[in-house]
């Protein structure tokens, strides 16, 4: 064997490594984990017991586009960081279904508004997190609400589930407080000391240079060729591959990154492991346990393996896209083609912007 190709070897088996490895946690490791599998099952649970399982799948889509709710070390800041994750979730919400429904032209404007979102997230480090939120909830929420007849009603029970974690939050933080759990400045950001007037100047002398625009034109483009995709064979279930790109593309680019490399394994993992419904076909009561289960250890996987933590947002998001019912296997070997190229697109997309910026100048 060559020196190289042992190497490269090496390599590989450091990088799987990397991606196989179990972190340490967080001190508001519990409140989230409670926050986030009660806010997700009890939606689900009472609209089951009343019949109407659509609609608490509705409901906890909006606590799954929540997301993970920072707690703060008072209930003030507590409040503002519930009110800075929740905006752009609902504008991405109501975005999505405005232009819902349009055949190609919903795919051309979902790529001209991550885009977009993409360019303007450069500004700073805040609207960079908004816009990170934005564009993987606009290209989800596009797809799932592309069938829904009543869209105002969707988003009214998107809506309420997003308040429910939010208020479950909200009452947690103040327990975990109360009891010494949470201490002073947890999860809070570093605050940056440069003016609007600086933070504008450098975001526009980002814009002179492919910098500022690498990540819109790697996003826009993985998109674009993911609605192209799905044109040609629209037989086939390849929504999946601009849901895929919407979770893998990041704003830095870096060639297979490990972070890409987790996202993707997991992501292929769950599509596997959502096939196992196809063969038990679980009840409603099966499907608020396991919404339940999943839910619950999002906070967790996400802060100790995020290989693991793709795995479990996959069935989360596939039960709510297919309301409960298990997919056919045609569908899930779909998904699971379409997540493979959506992975290869944005590594391929990722490799090329690596290689046309210059050292530092991400």
């Amino acid at each position: 064997m060559s020196k190289a190709r042992a190497q490269e070897e090496s390599g590989a088996k450091a990088h799987l490594a990397q991606a196989l490895r179990w972190l340490p946690g967080t001190e508001a490791e519990l409140a989230g984990i409670l926050a986030s599998g009660i806010g997700m099952a009890a939606p689900v649970l009472l609209a089951a017991a009343l019949g109407h399982l659509g609609a608490g799948l509705a409901a906890a889509f909006g606590a799954l586009a929540a997301g993970r709710l920072a707690m703060g070390s008072s209930i003030k800041e507590q409040a503002w960081n519930i009110v800075a994750a929740l905006a752009p979730v609902a504008a991405a919400s109501v975005a999505a279904a405005l232009i819902a429904g349009r055949g190609w032209r919903t795919d051309a404007l979902v790529v001209v508004m991550a885009g977009a979102a993409a360019v303007l997230g450069g500004y700073s480090r805040p609207l960079a997190g908004a816009t990170t939120r934005f564009i993987p909830v606009l290209v989800i929420a596009a797809a799932v609400v592309d069938g829904v007849s009543d869209r105002a009603g969707y988003l009214l029970l998107m809506a309420a589930g997003a308040a429910w974690t939010a208020l479950l939050y909200l009452v947690l933080g103040a327990l975990f407080r109360a009891g010494g759990r949470l201490g002073p400045g947890a999860d809070a950001a570093t605050p940056s000391n440069a003016t609007r007037a600086q933070r504008f100047r450098r975001w526009k002398r980002s814009l002179s240079g492919f910098a500022g625009w690498q990540y819109a034109l790697r996003f826009g483009s993985c998109l674009a060729l993911a609605g192209g995709l799905r044109w040609l064979w629209p037989d086939h279930h390849l929504h999946w591959i601009a849901l895929t790109v919407a979770l893998l593309c990041q704003r830095q680019p870096e060639a297979f990154s490990i972070k890409t490399t987790q996202r993707a394994l997991g992501t292929a993992v769950g599509v596997l492991v959502a096939g196992t419904l196809v063969a038990f076909r679980p009840p409603a009561w099966g499907v608020v346990a396991g919404i339940a289960l999943l839910a619950a250890a999002r906070p967790l996987l996400r802060a100790r393996n995020y290989l693991l933590y793709s795995a479990i947002m996959t069935p989360l998001i596939i039960l709510i896209m297919d309301a409960g019912r298990p997919p056919d296997v045609g569908v899930l070997v779909d998904r699971l083609v379409a997540t493979l190229v959506g992975a290869g697109l944005v590594v391929a997309a990722d490799a090329i912007a690596a290689r046309l910026l210059r050292p530092g100048e991400a």
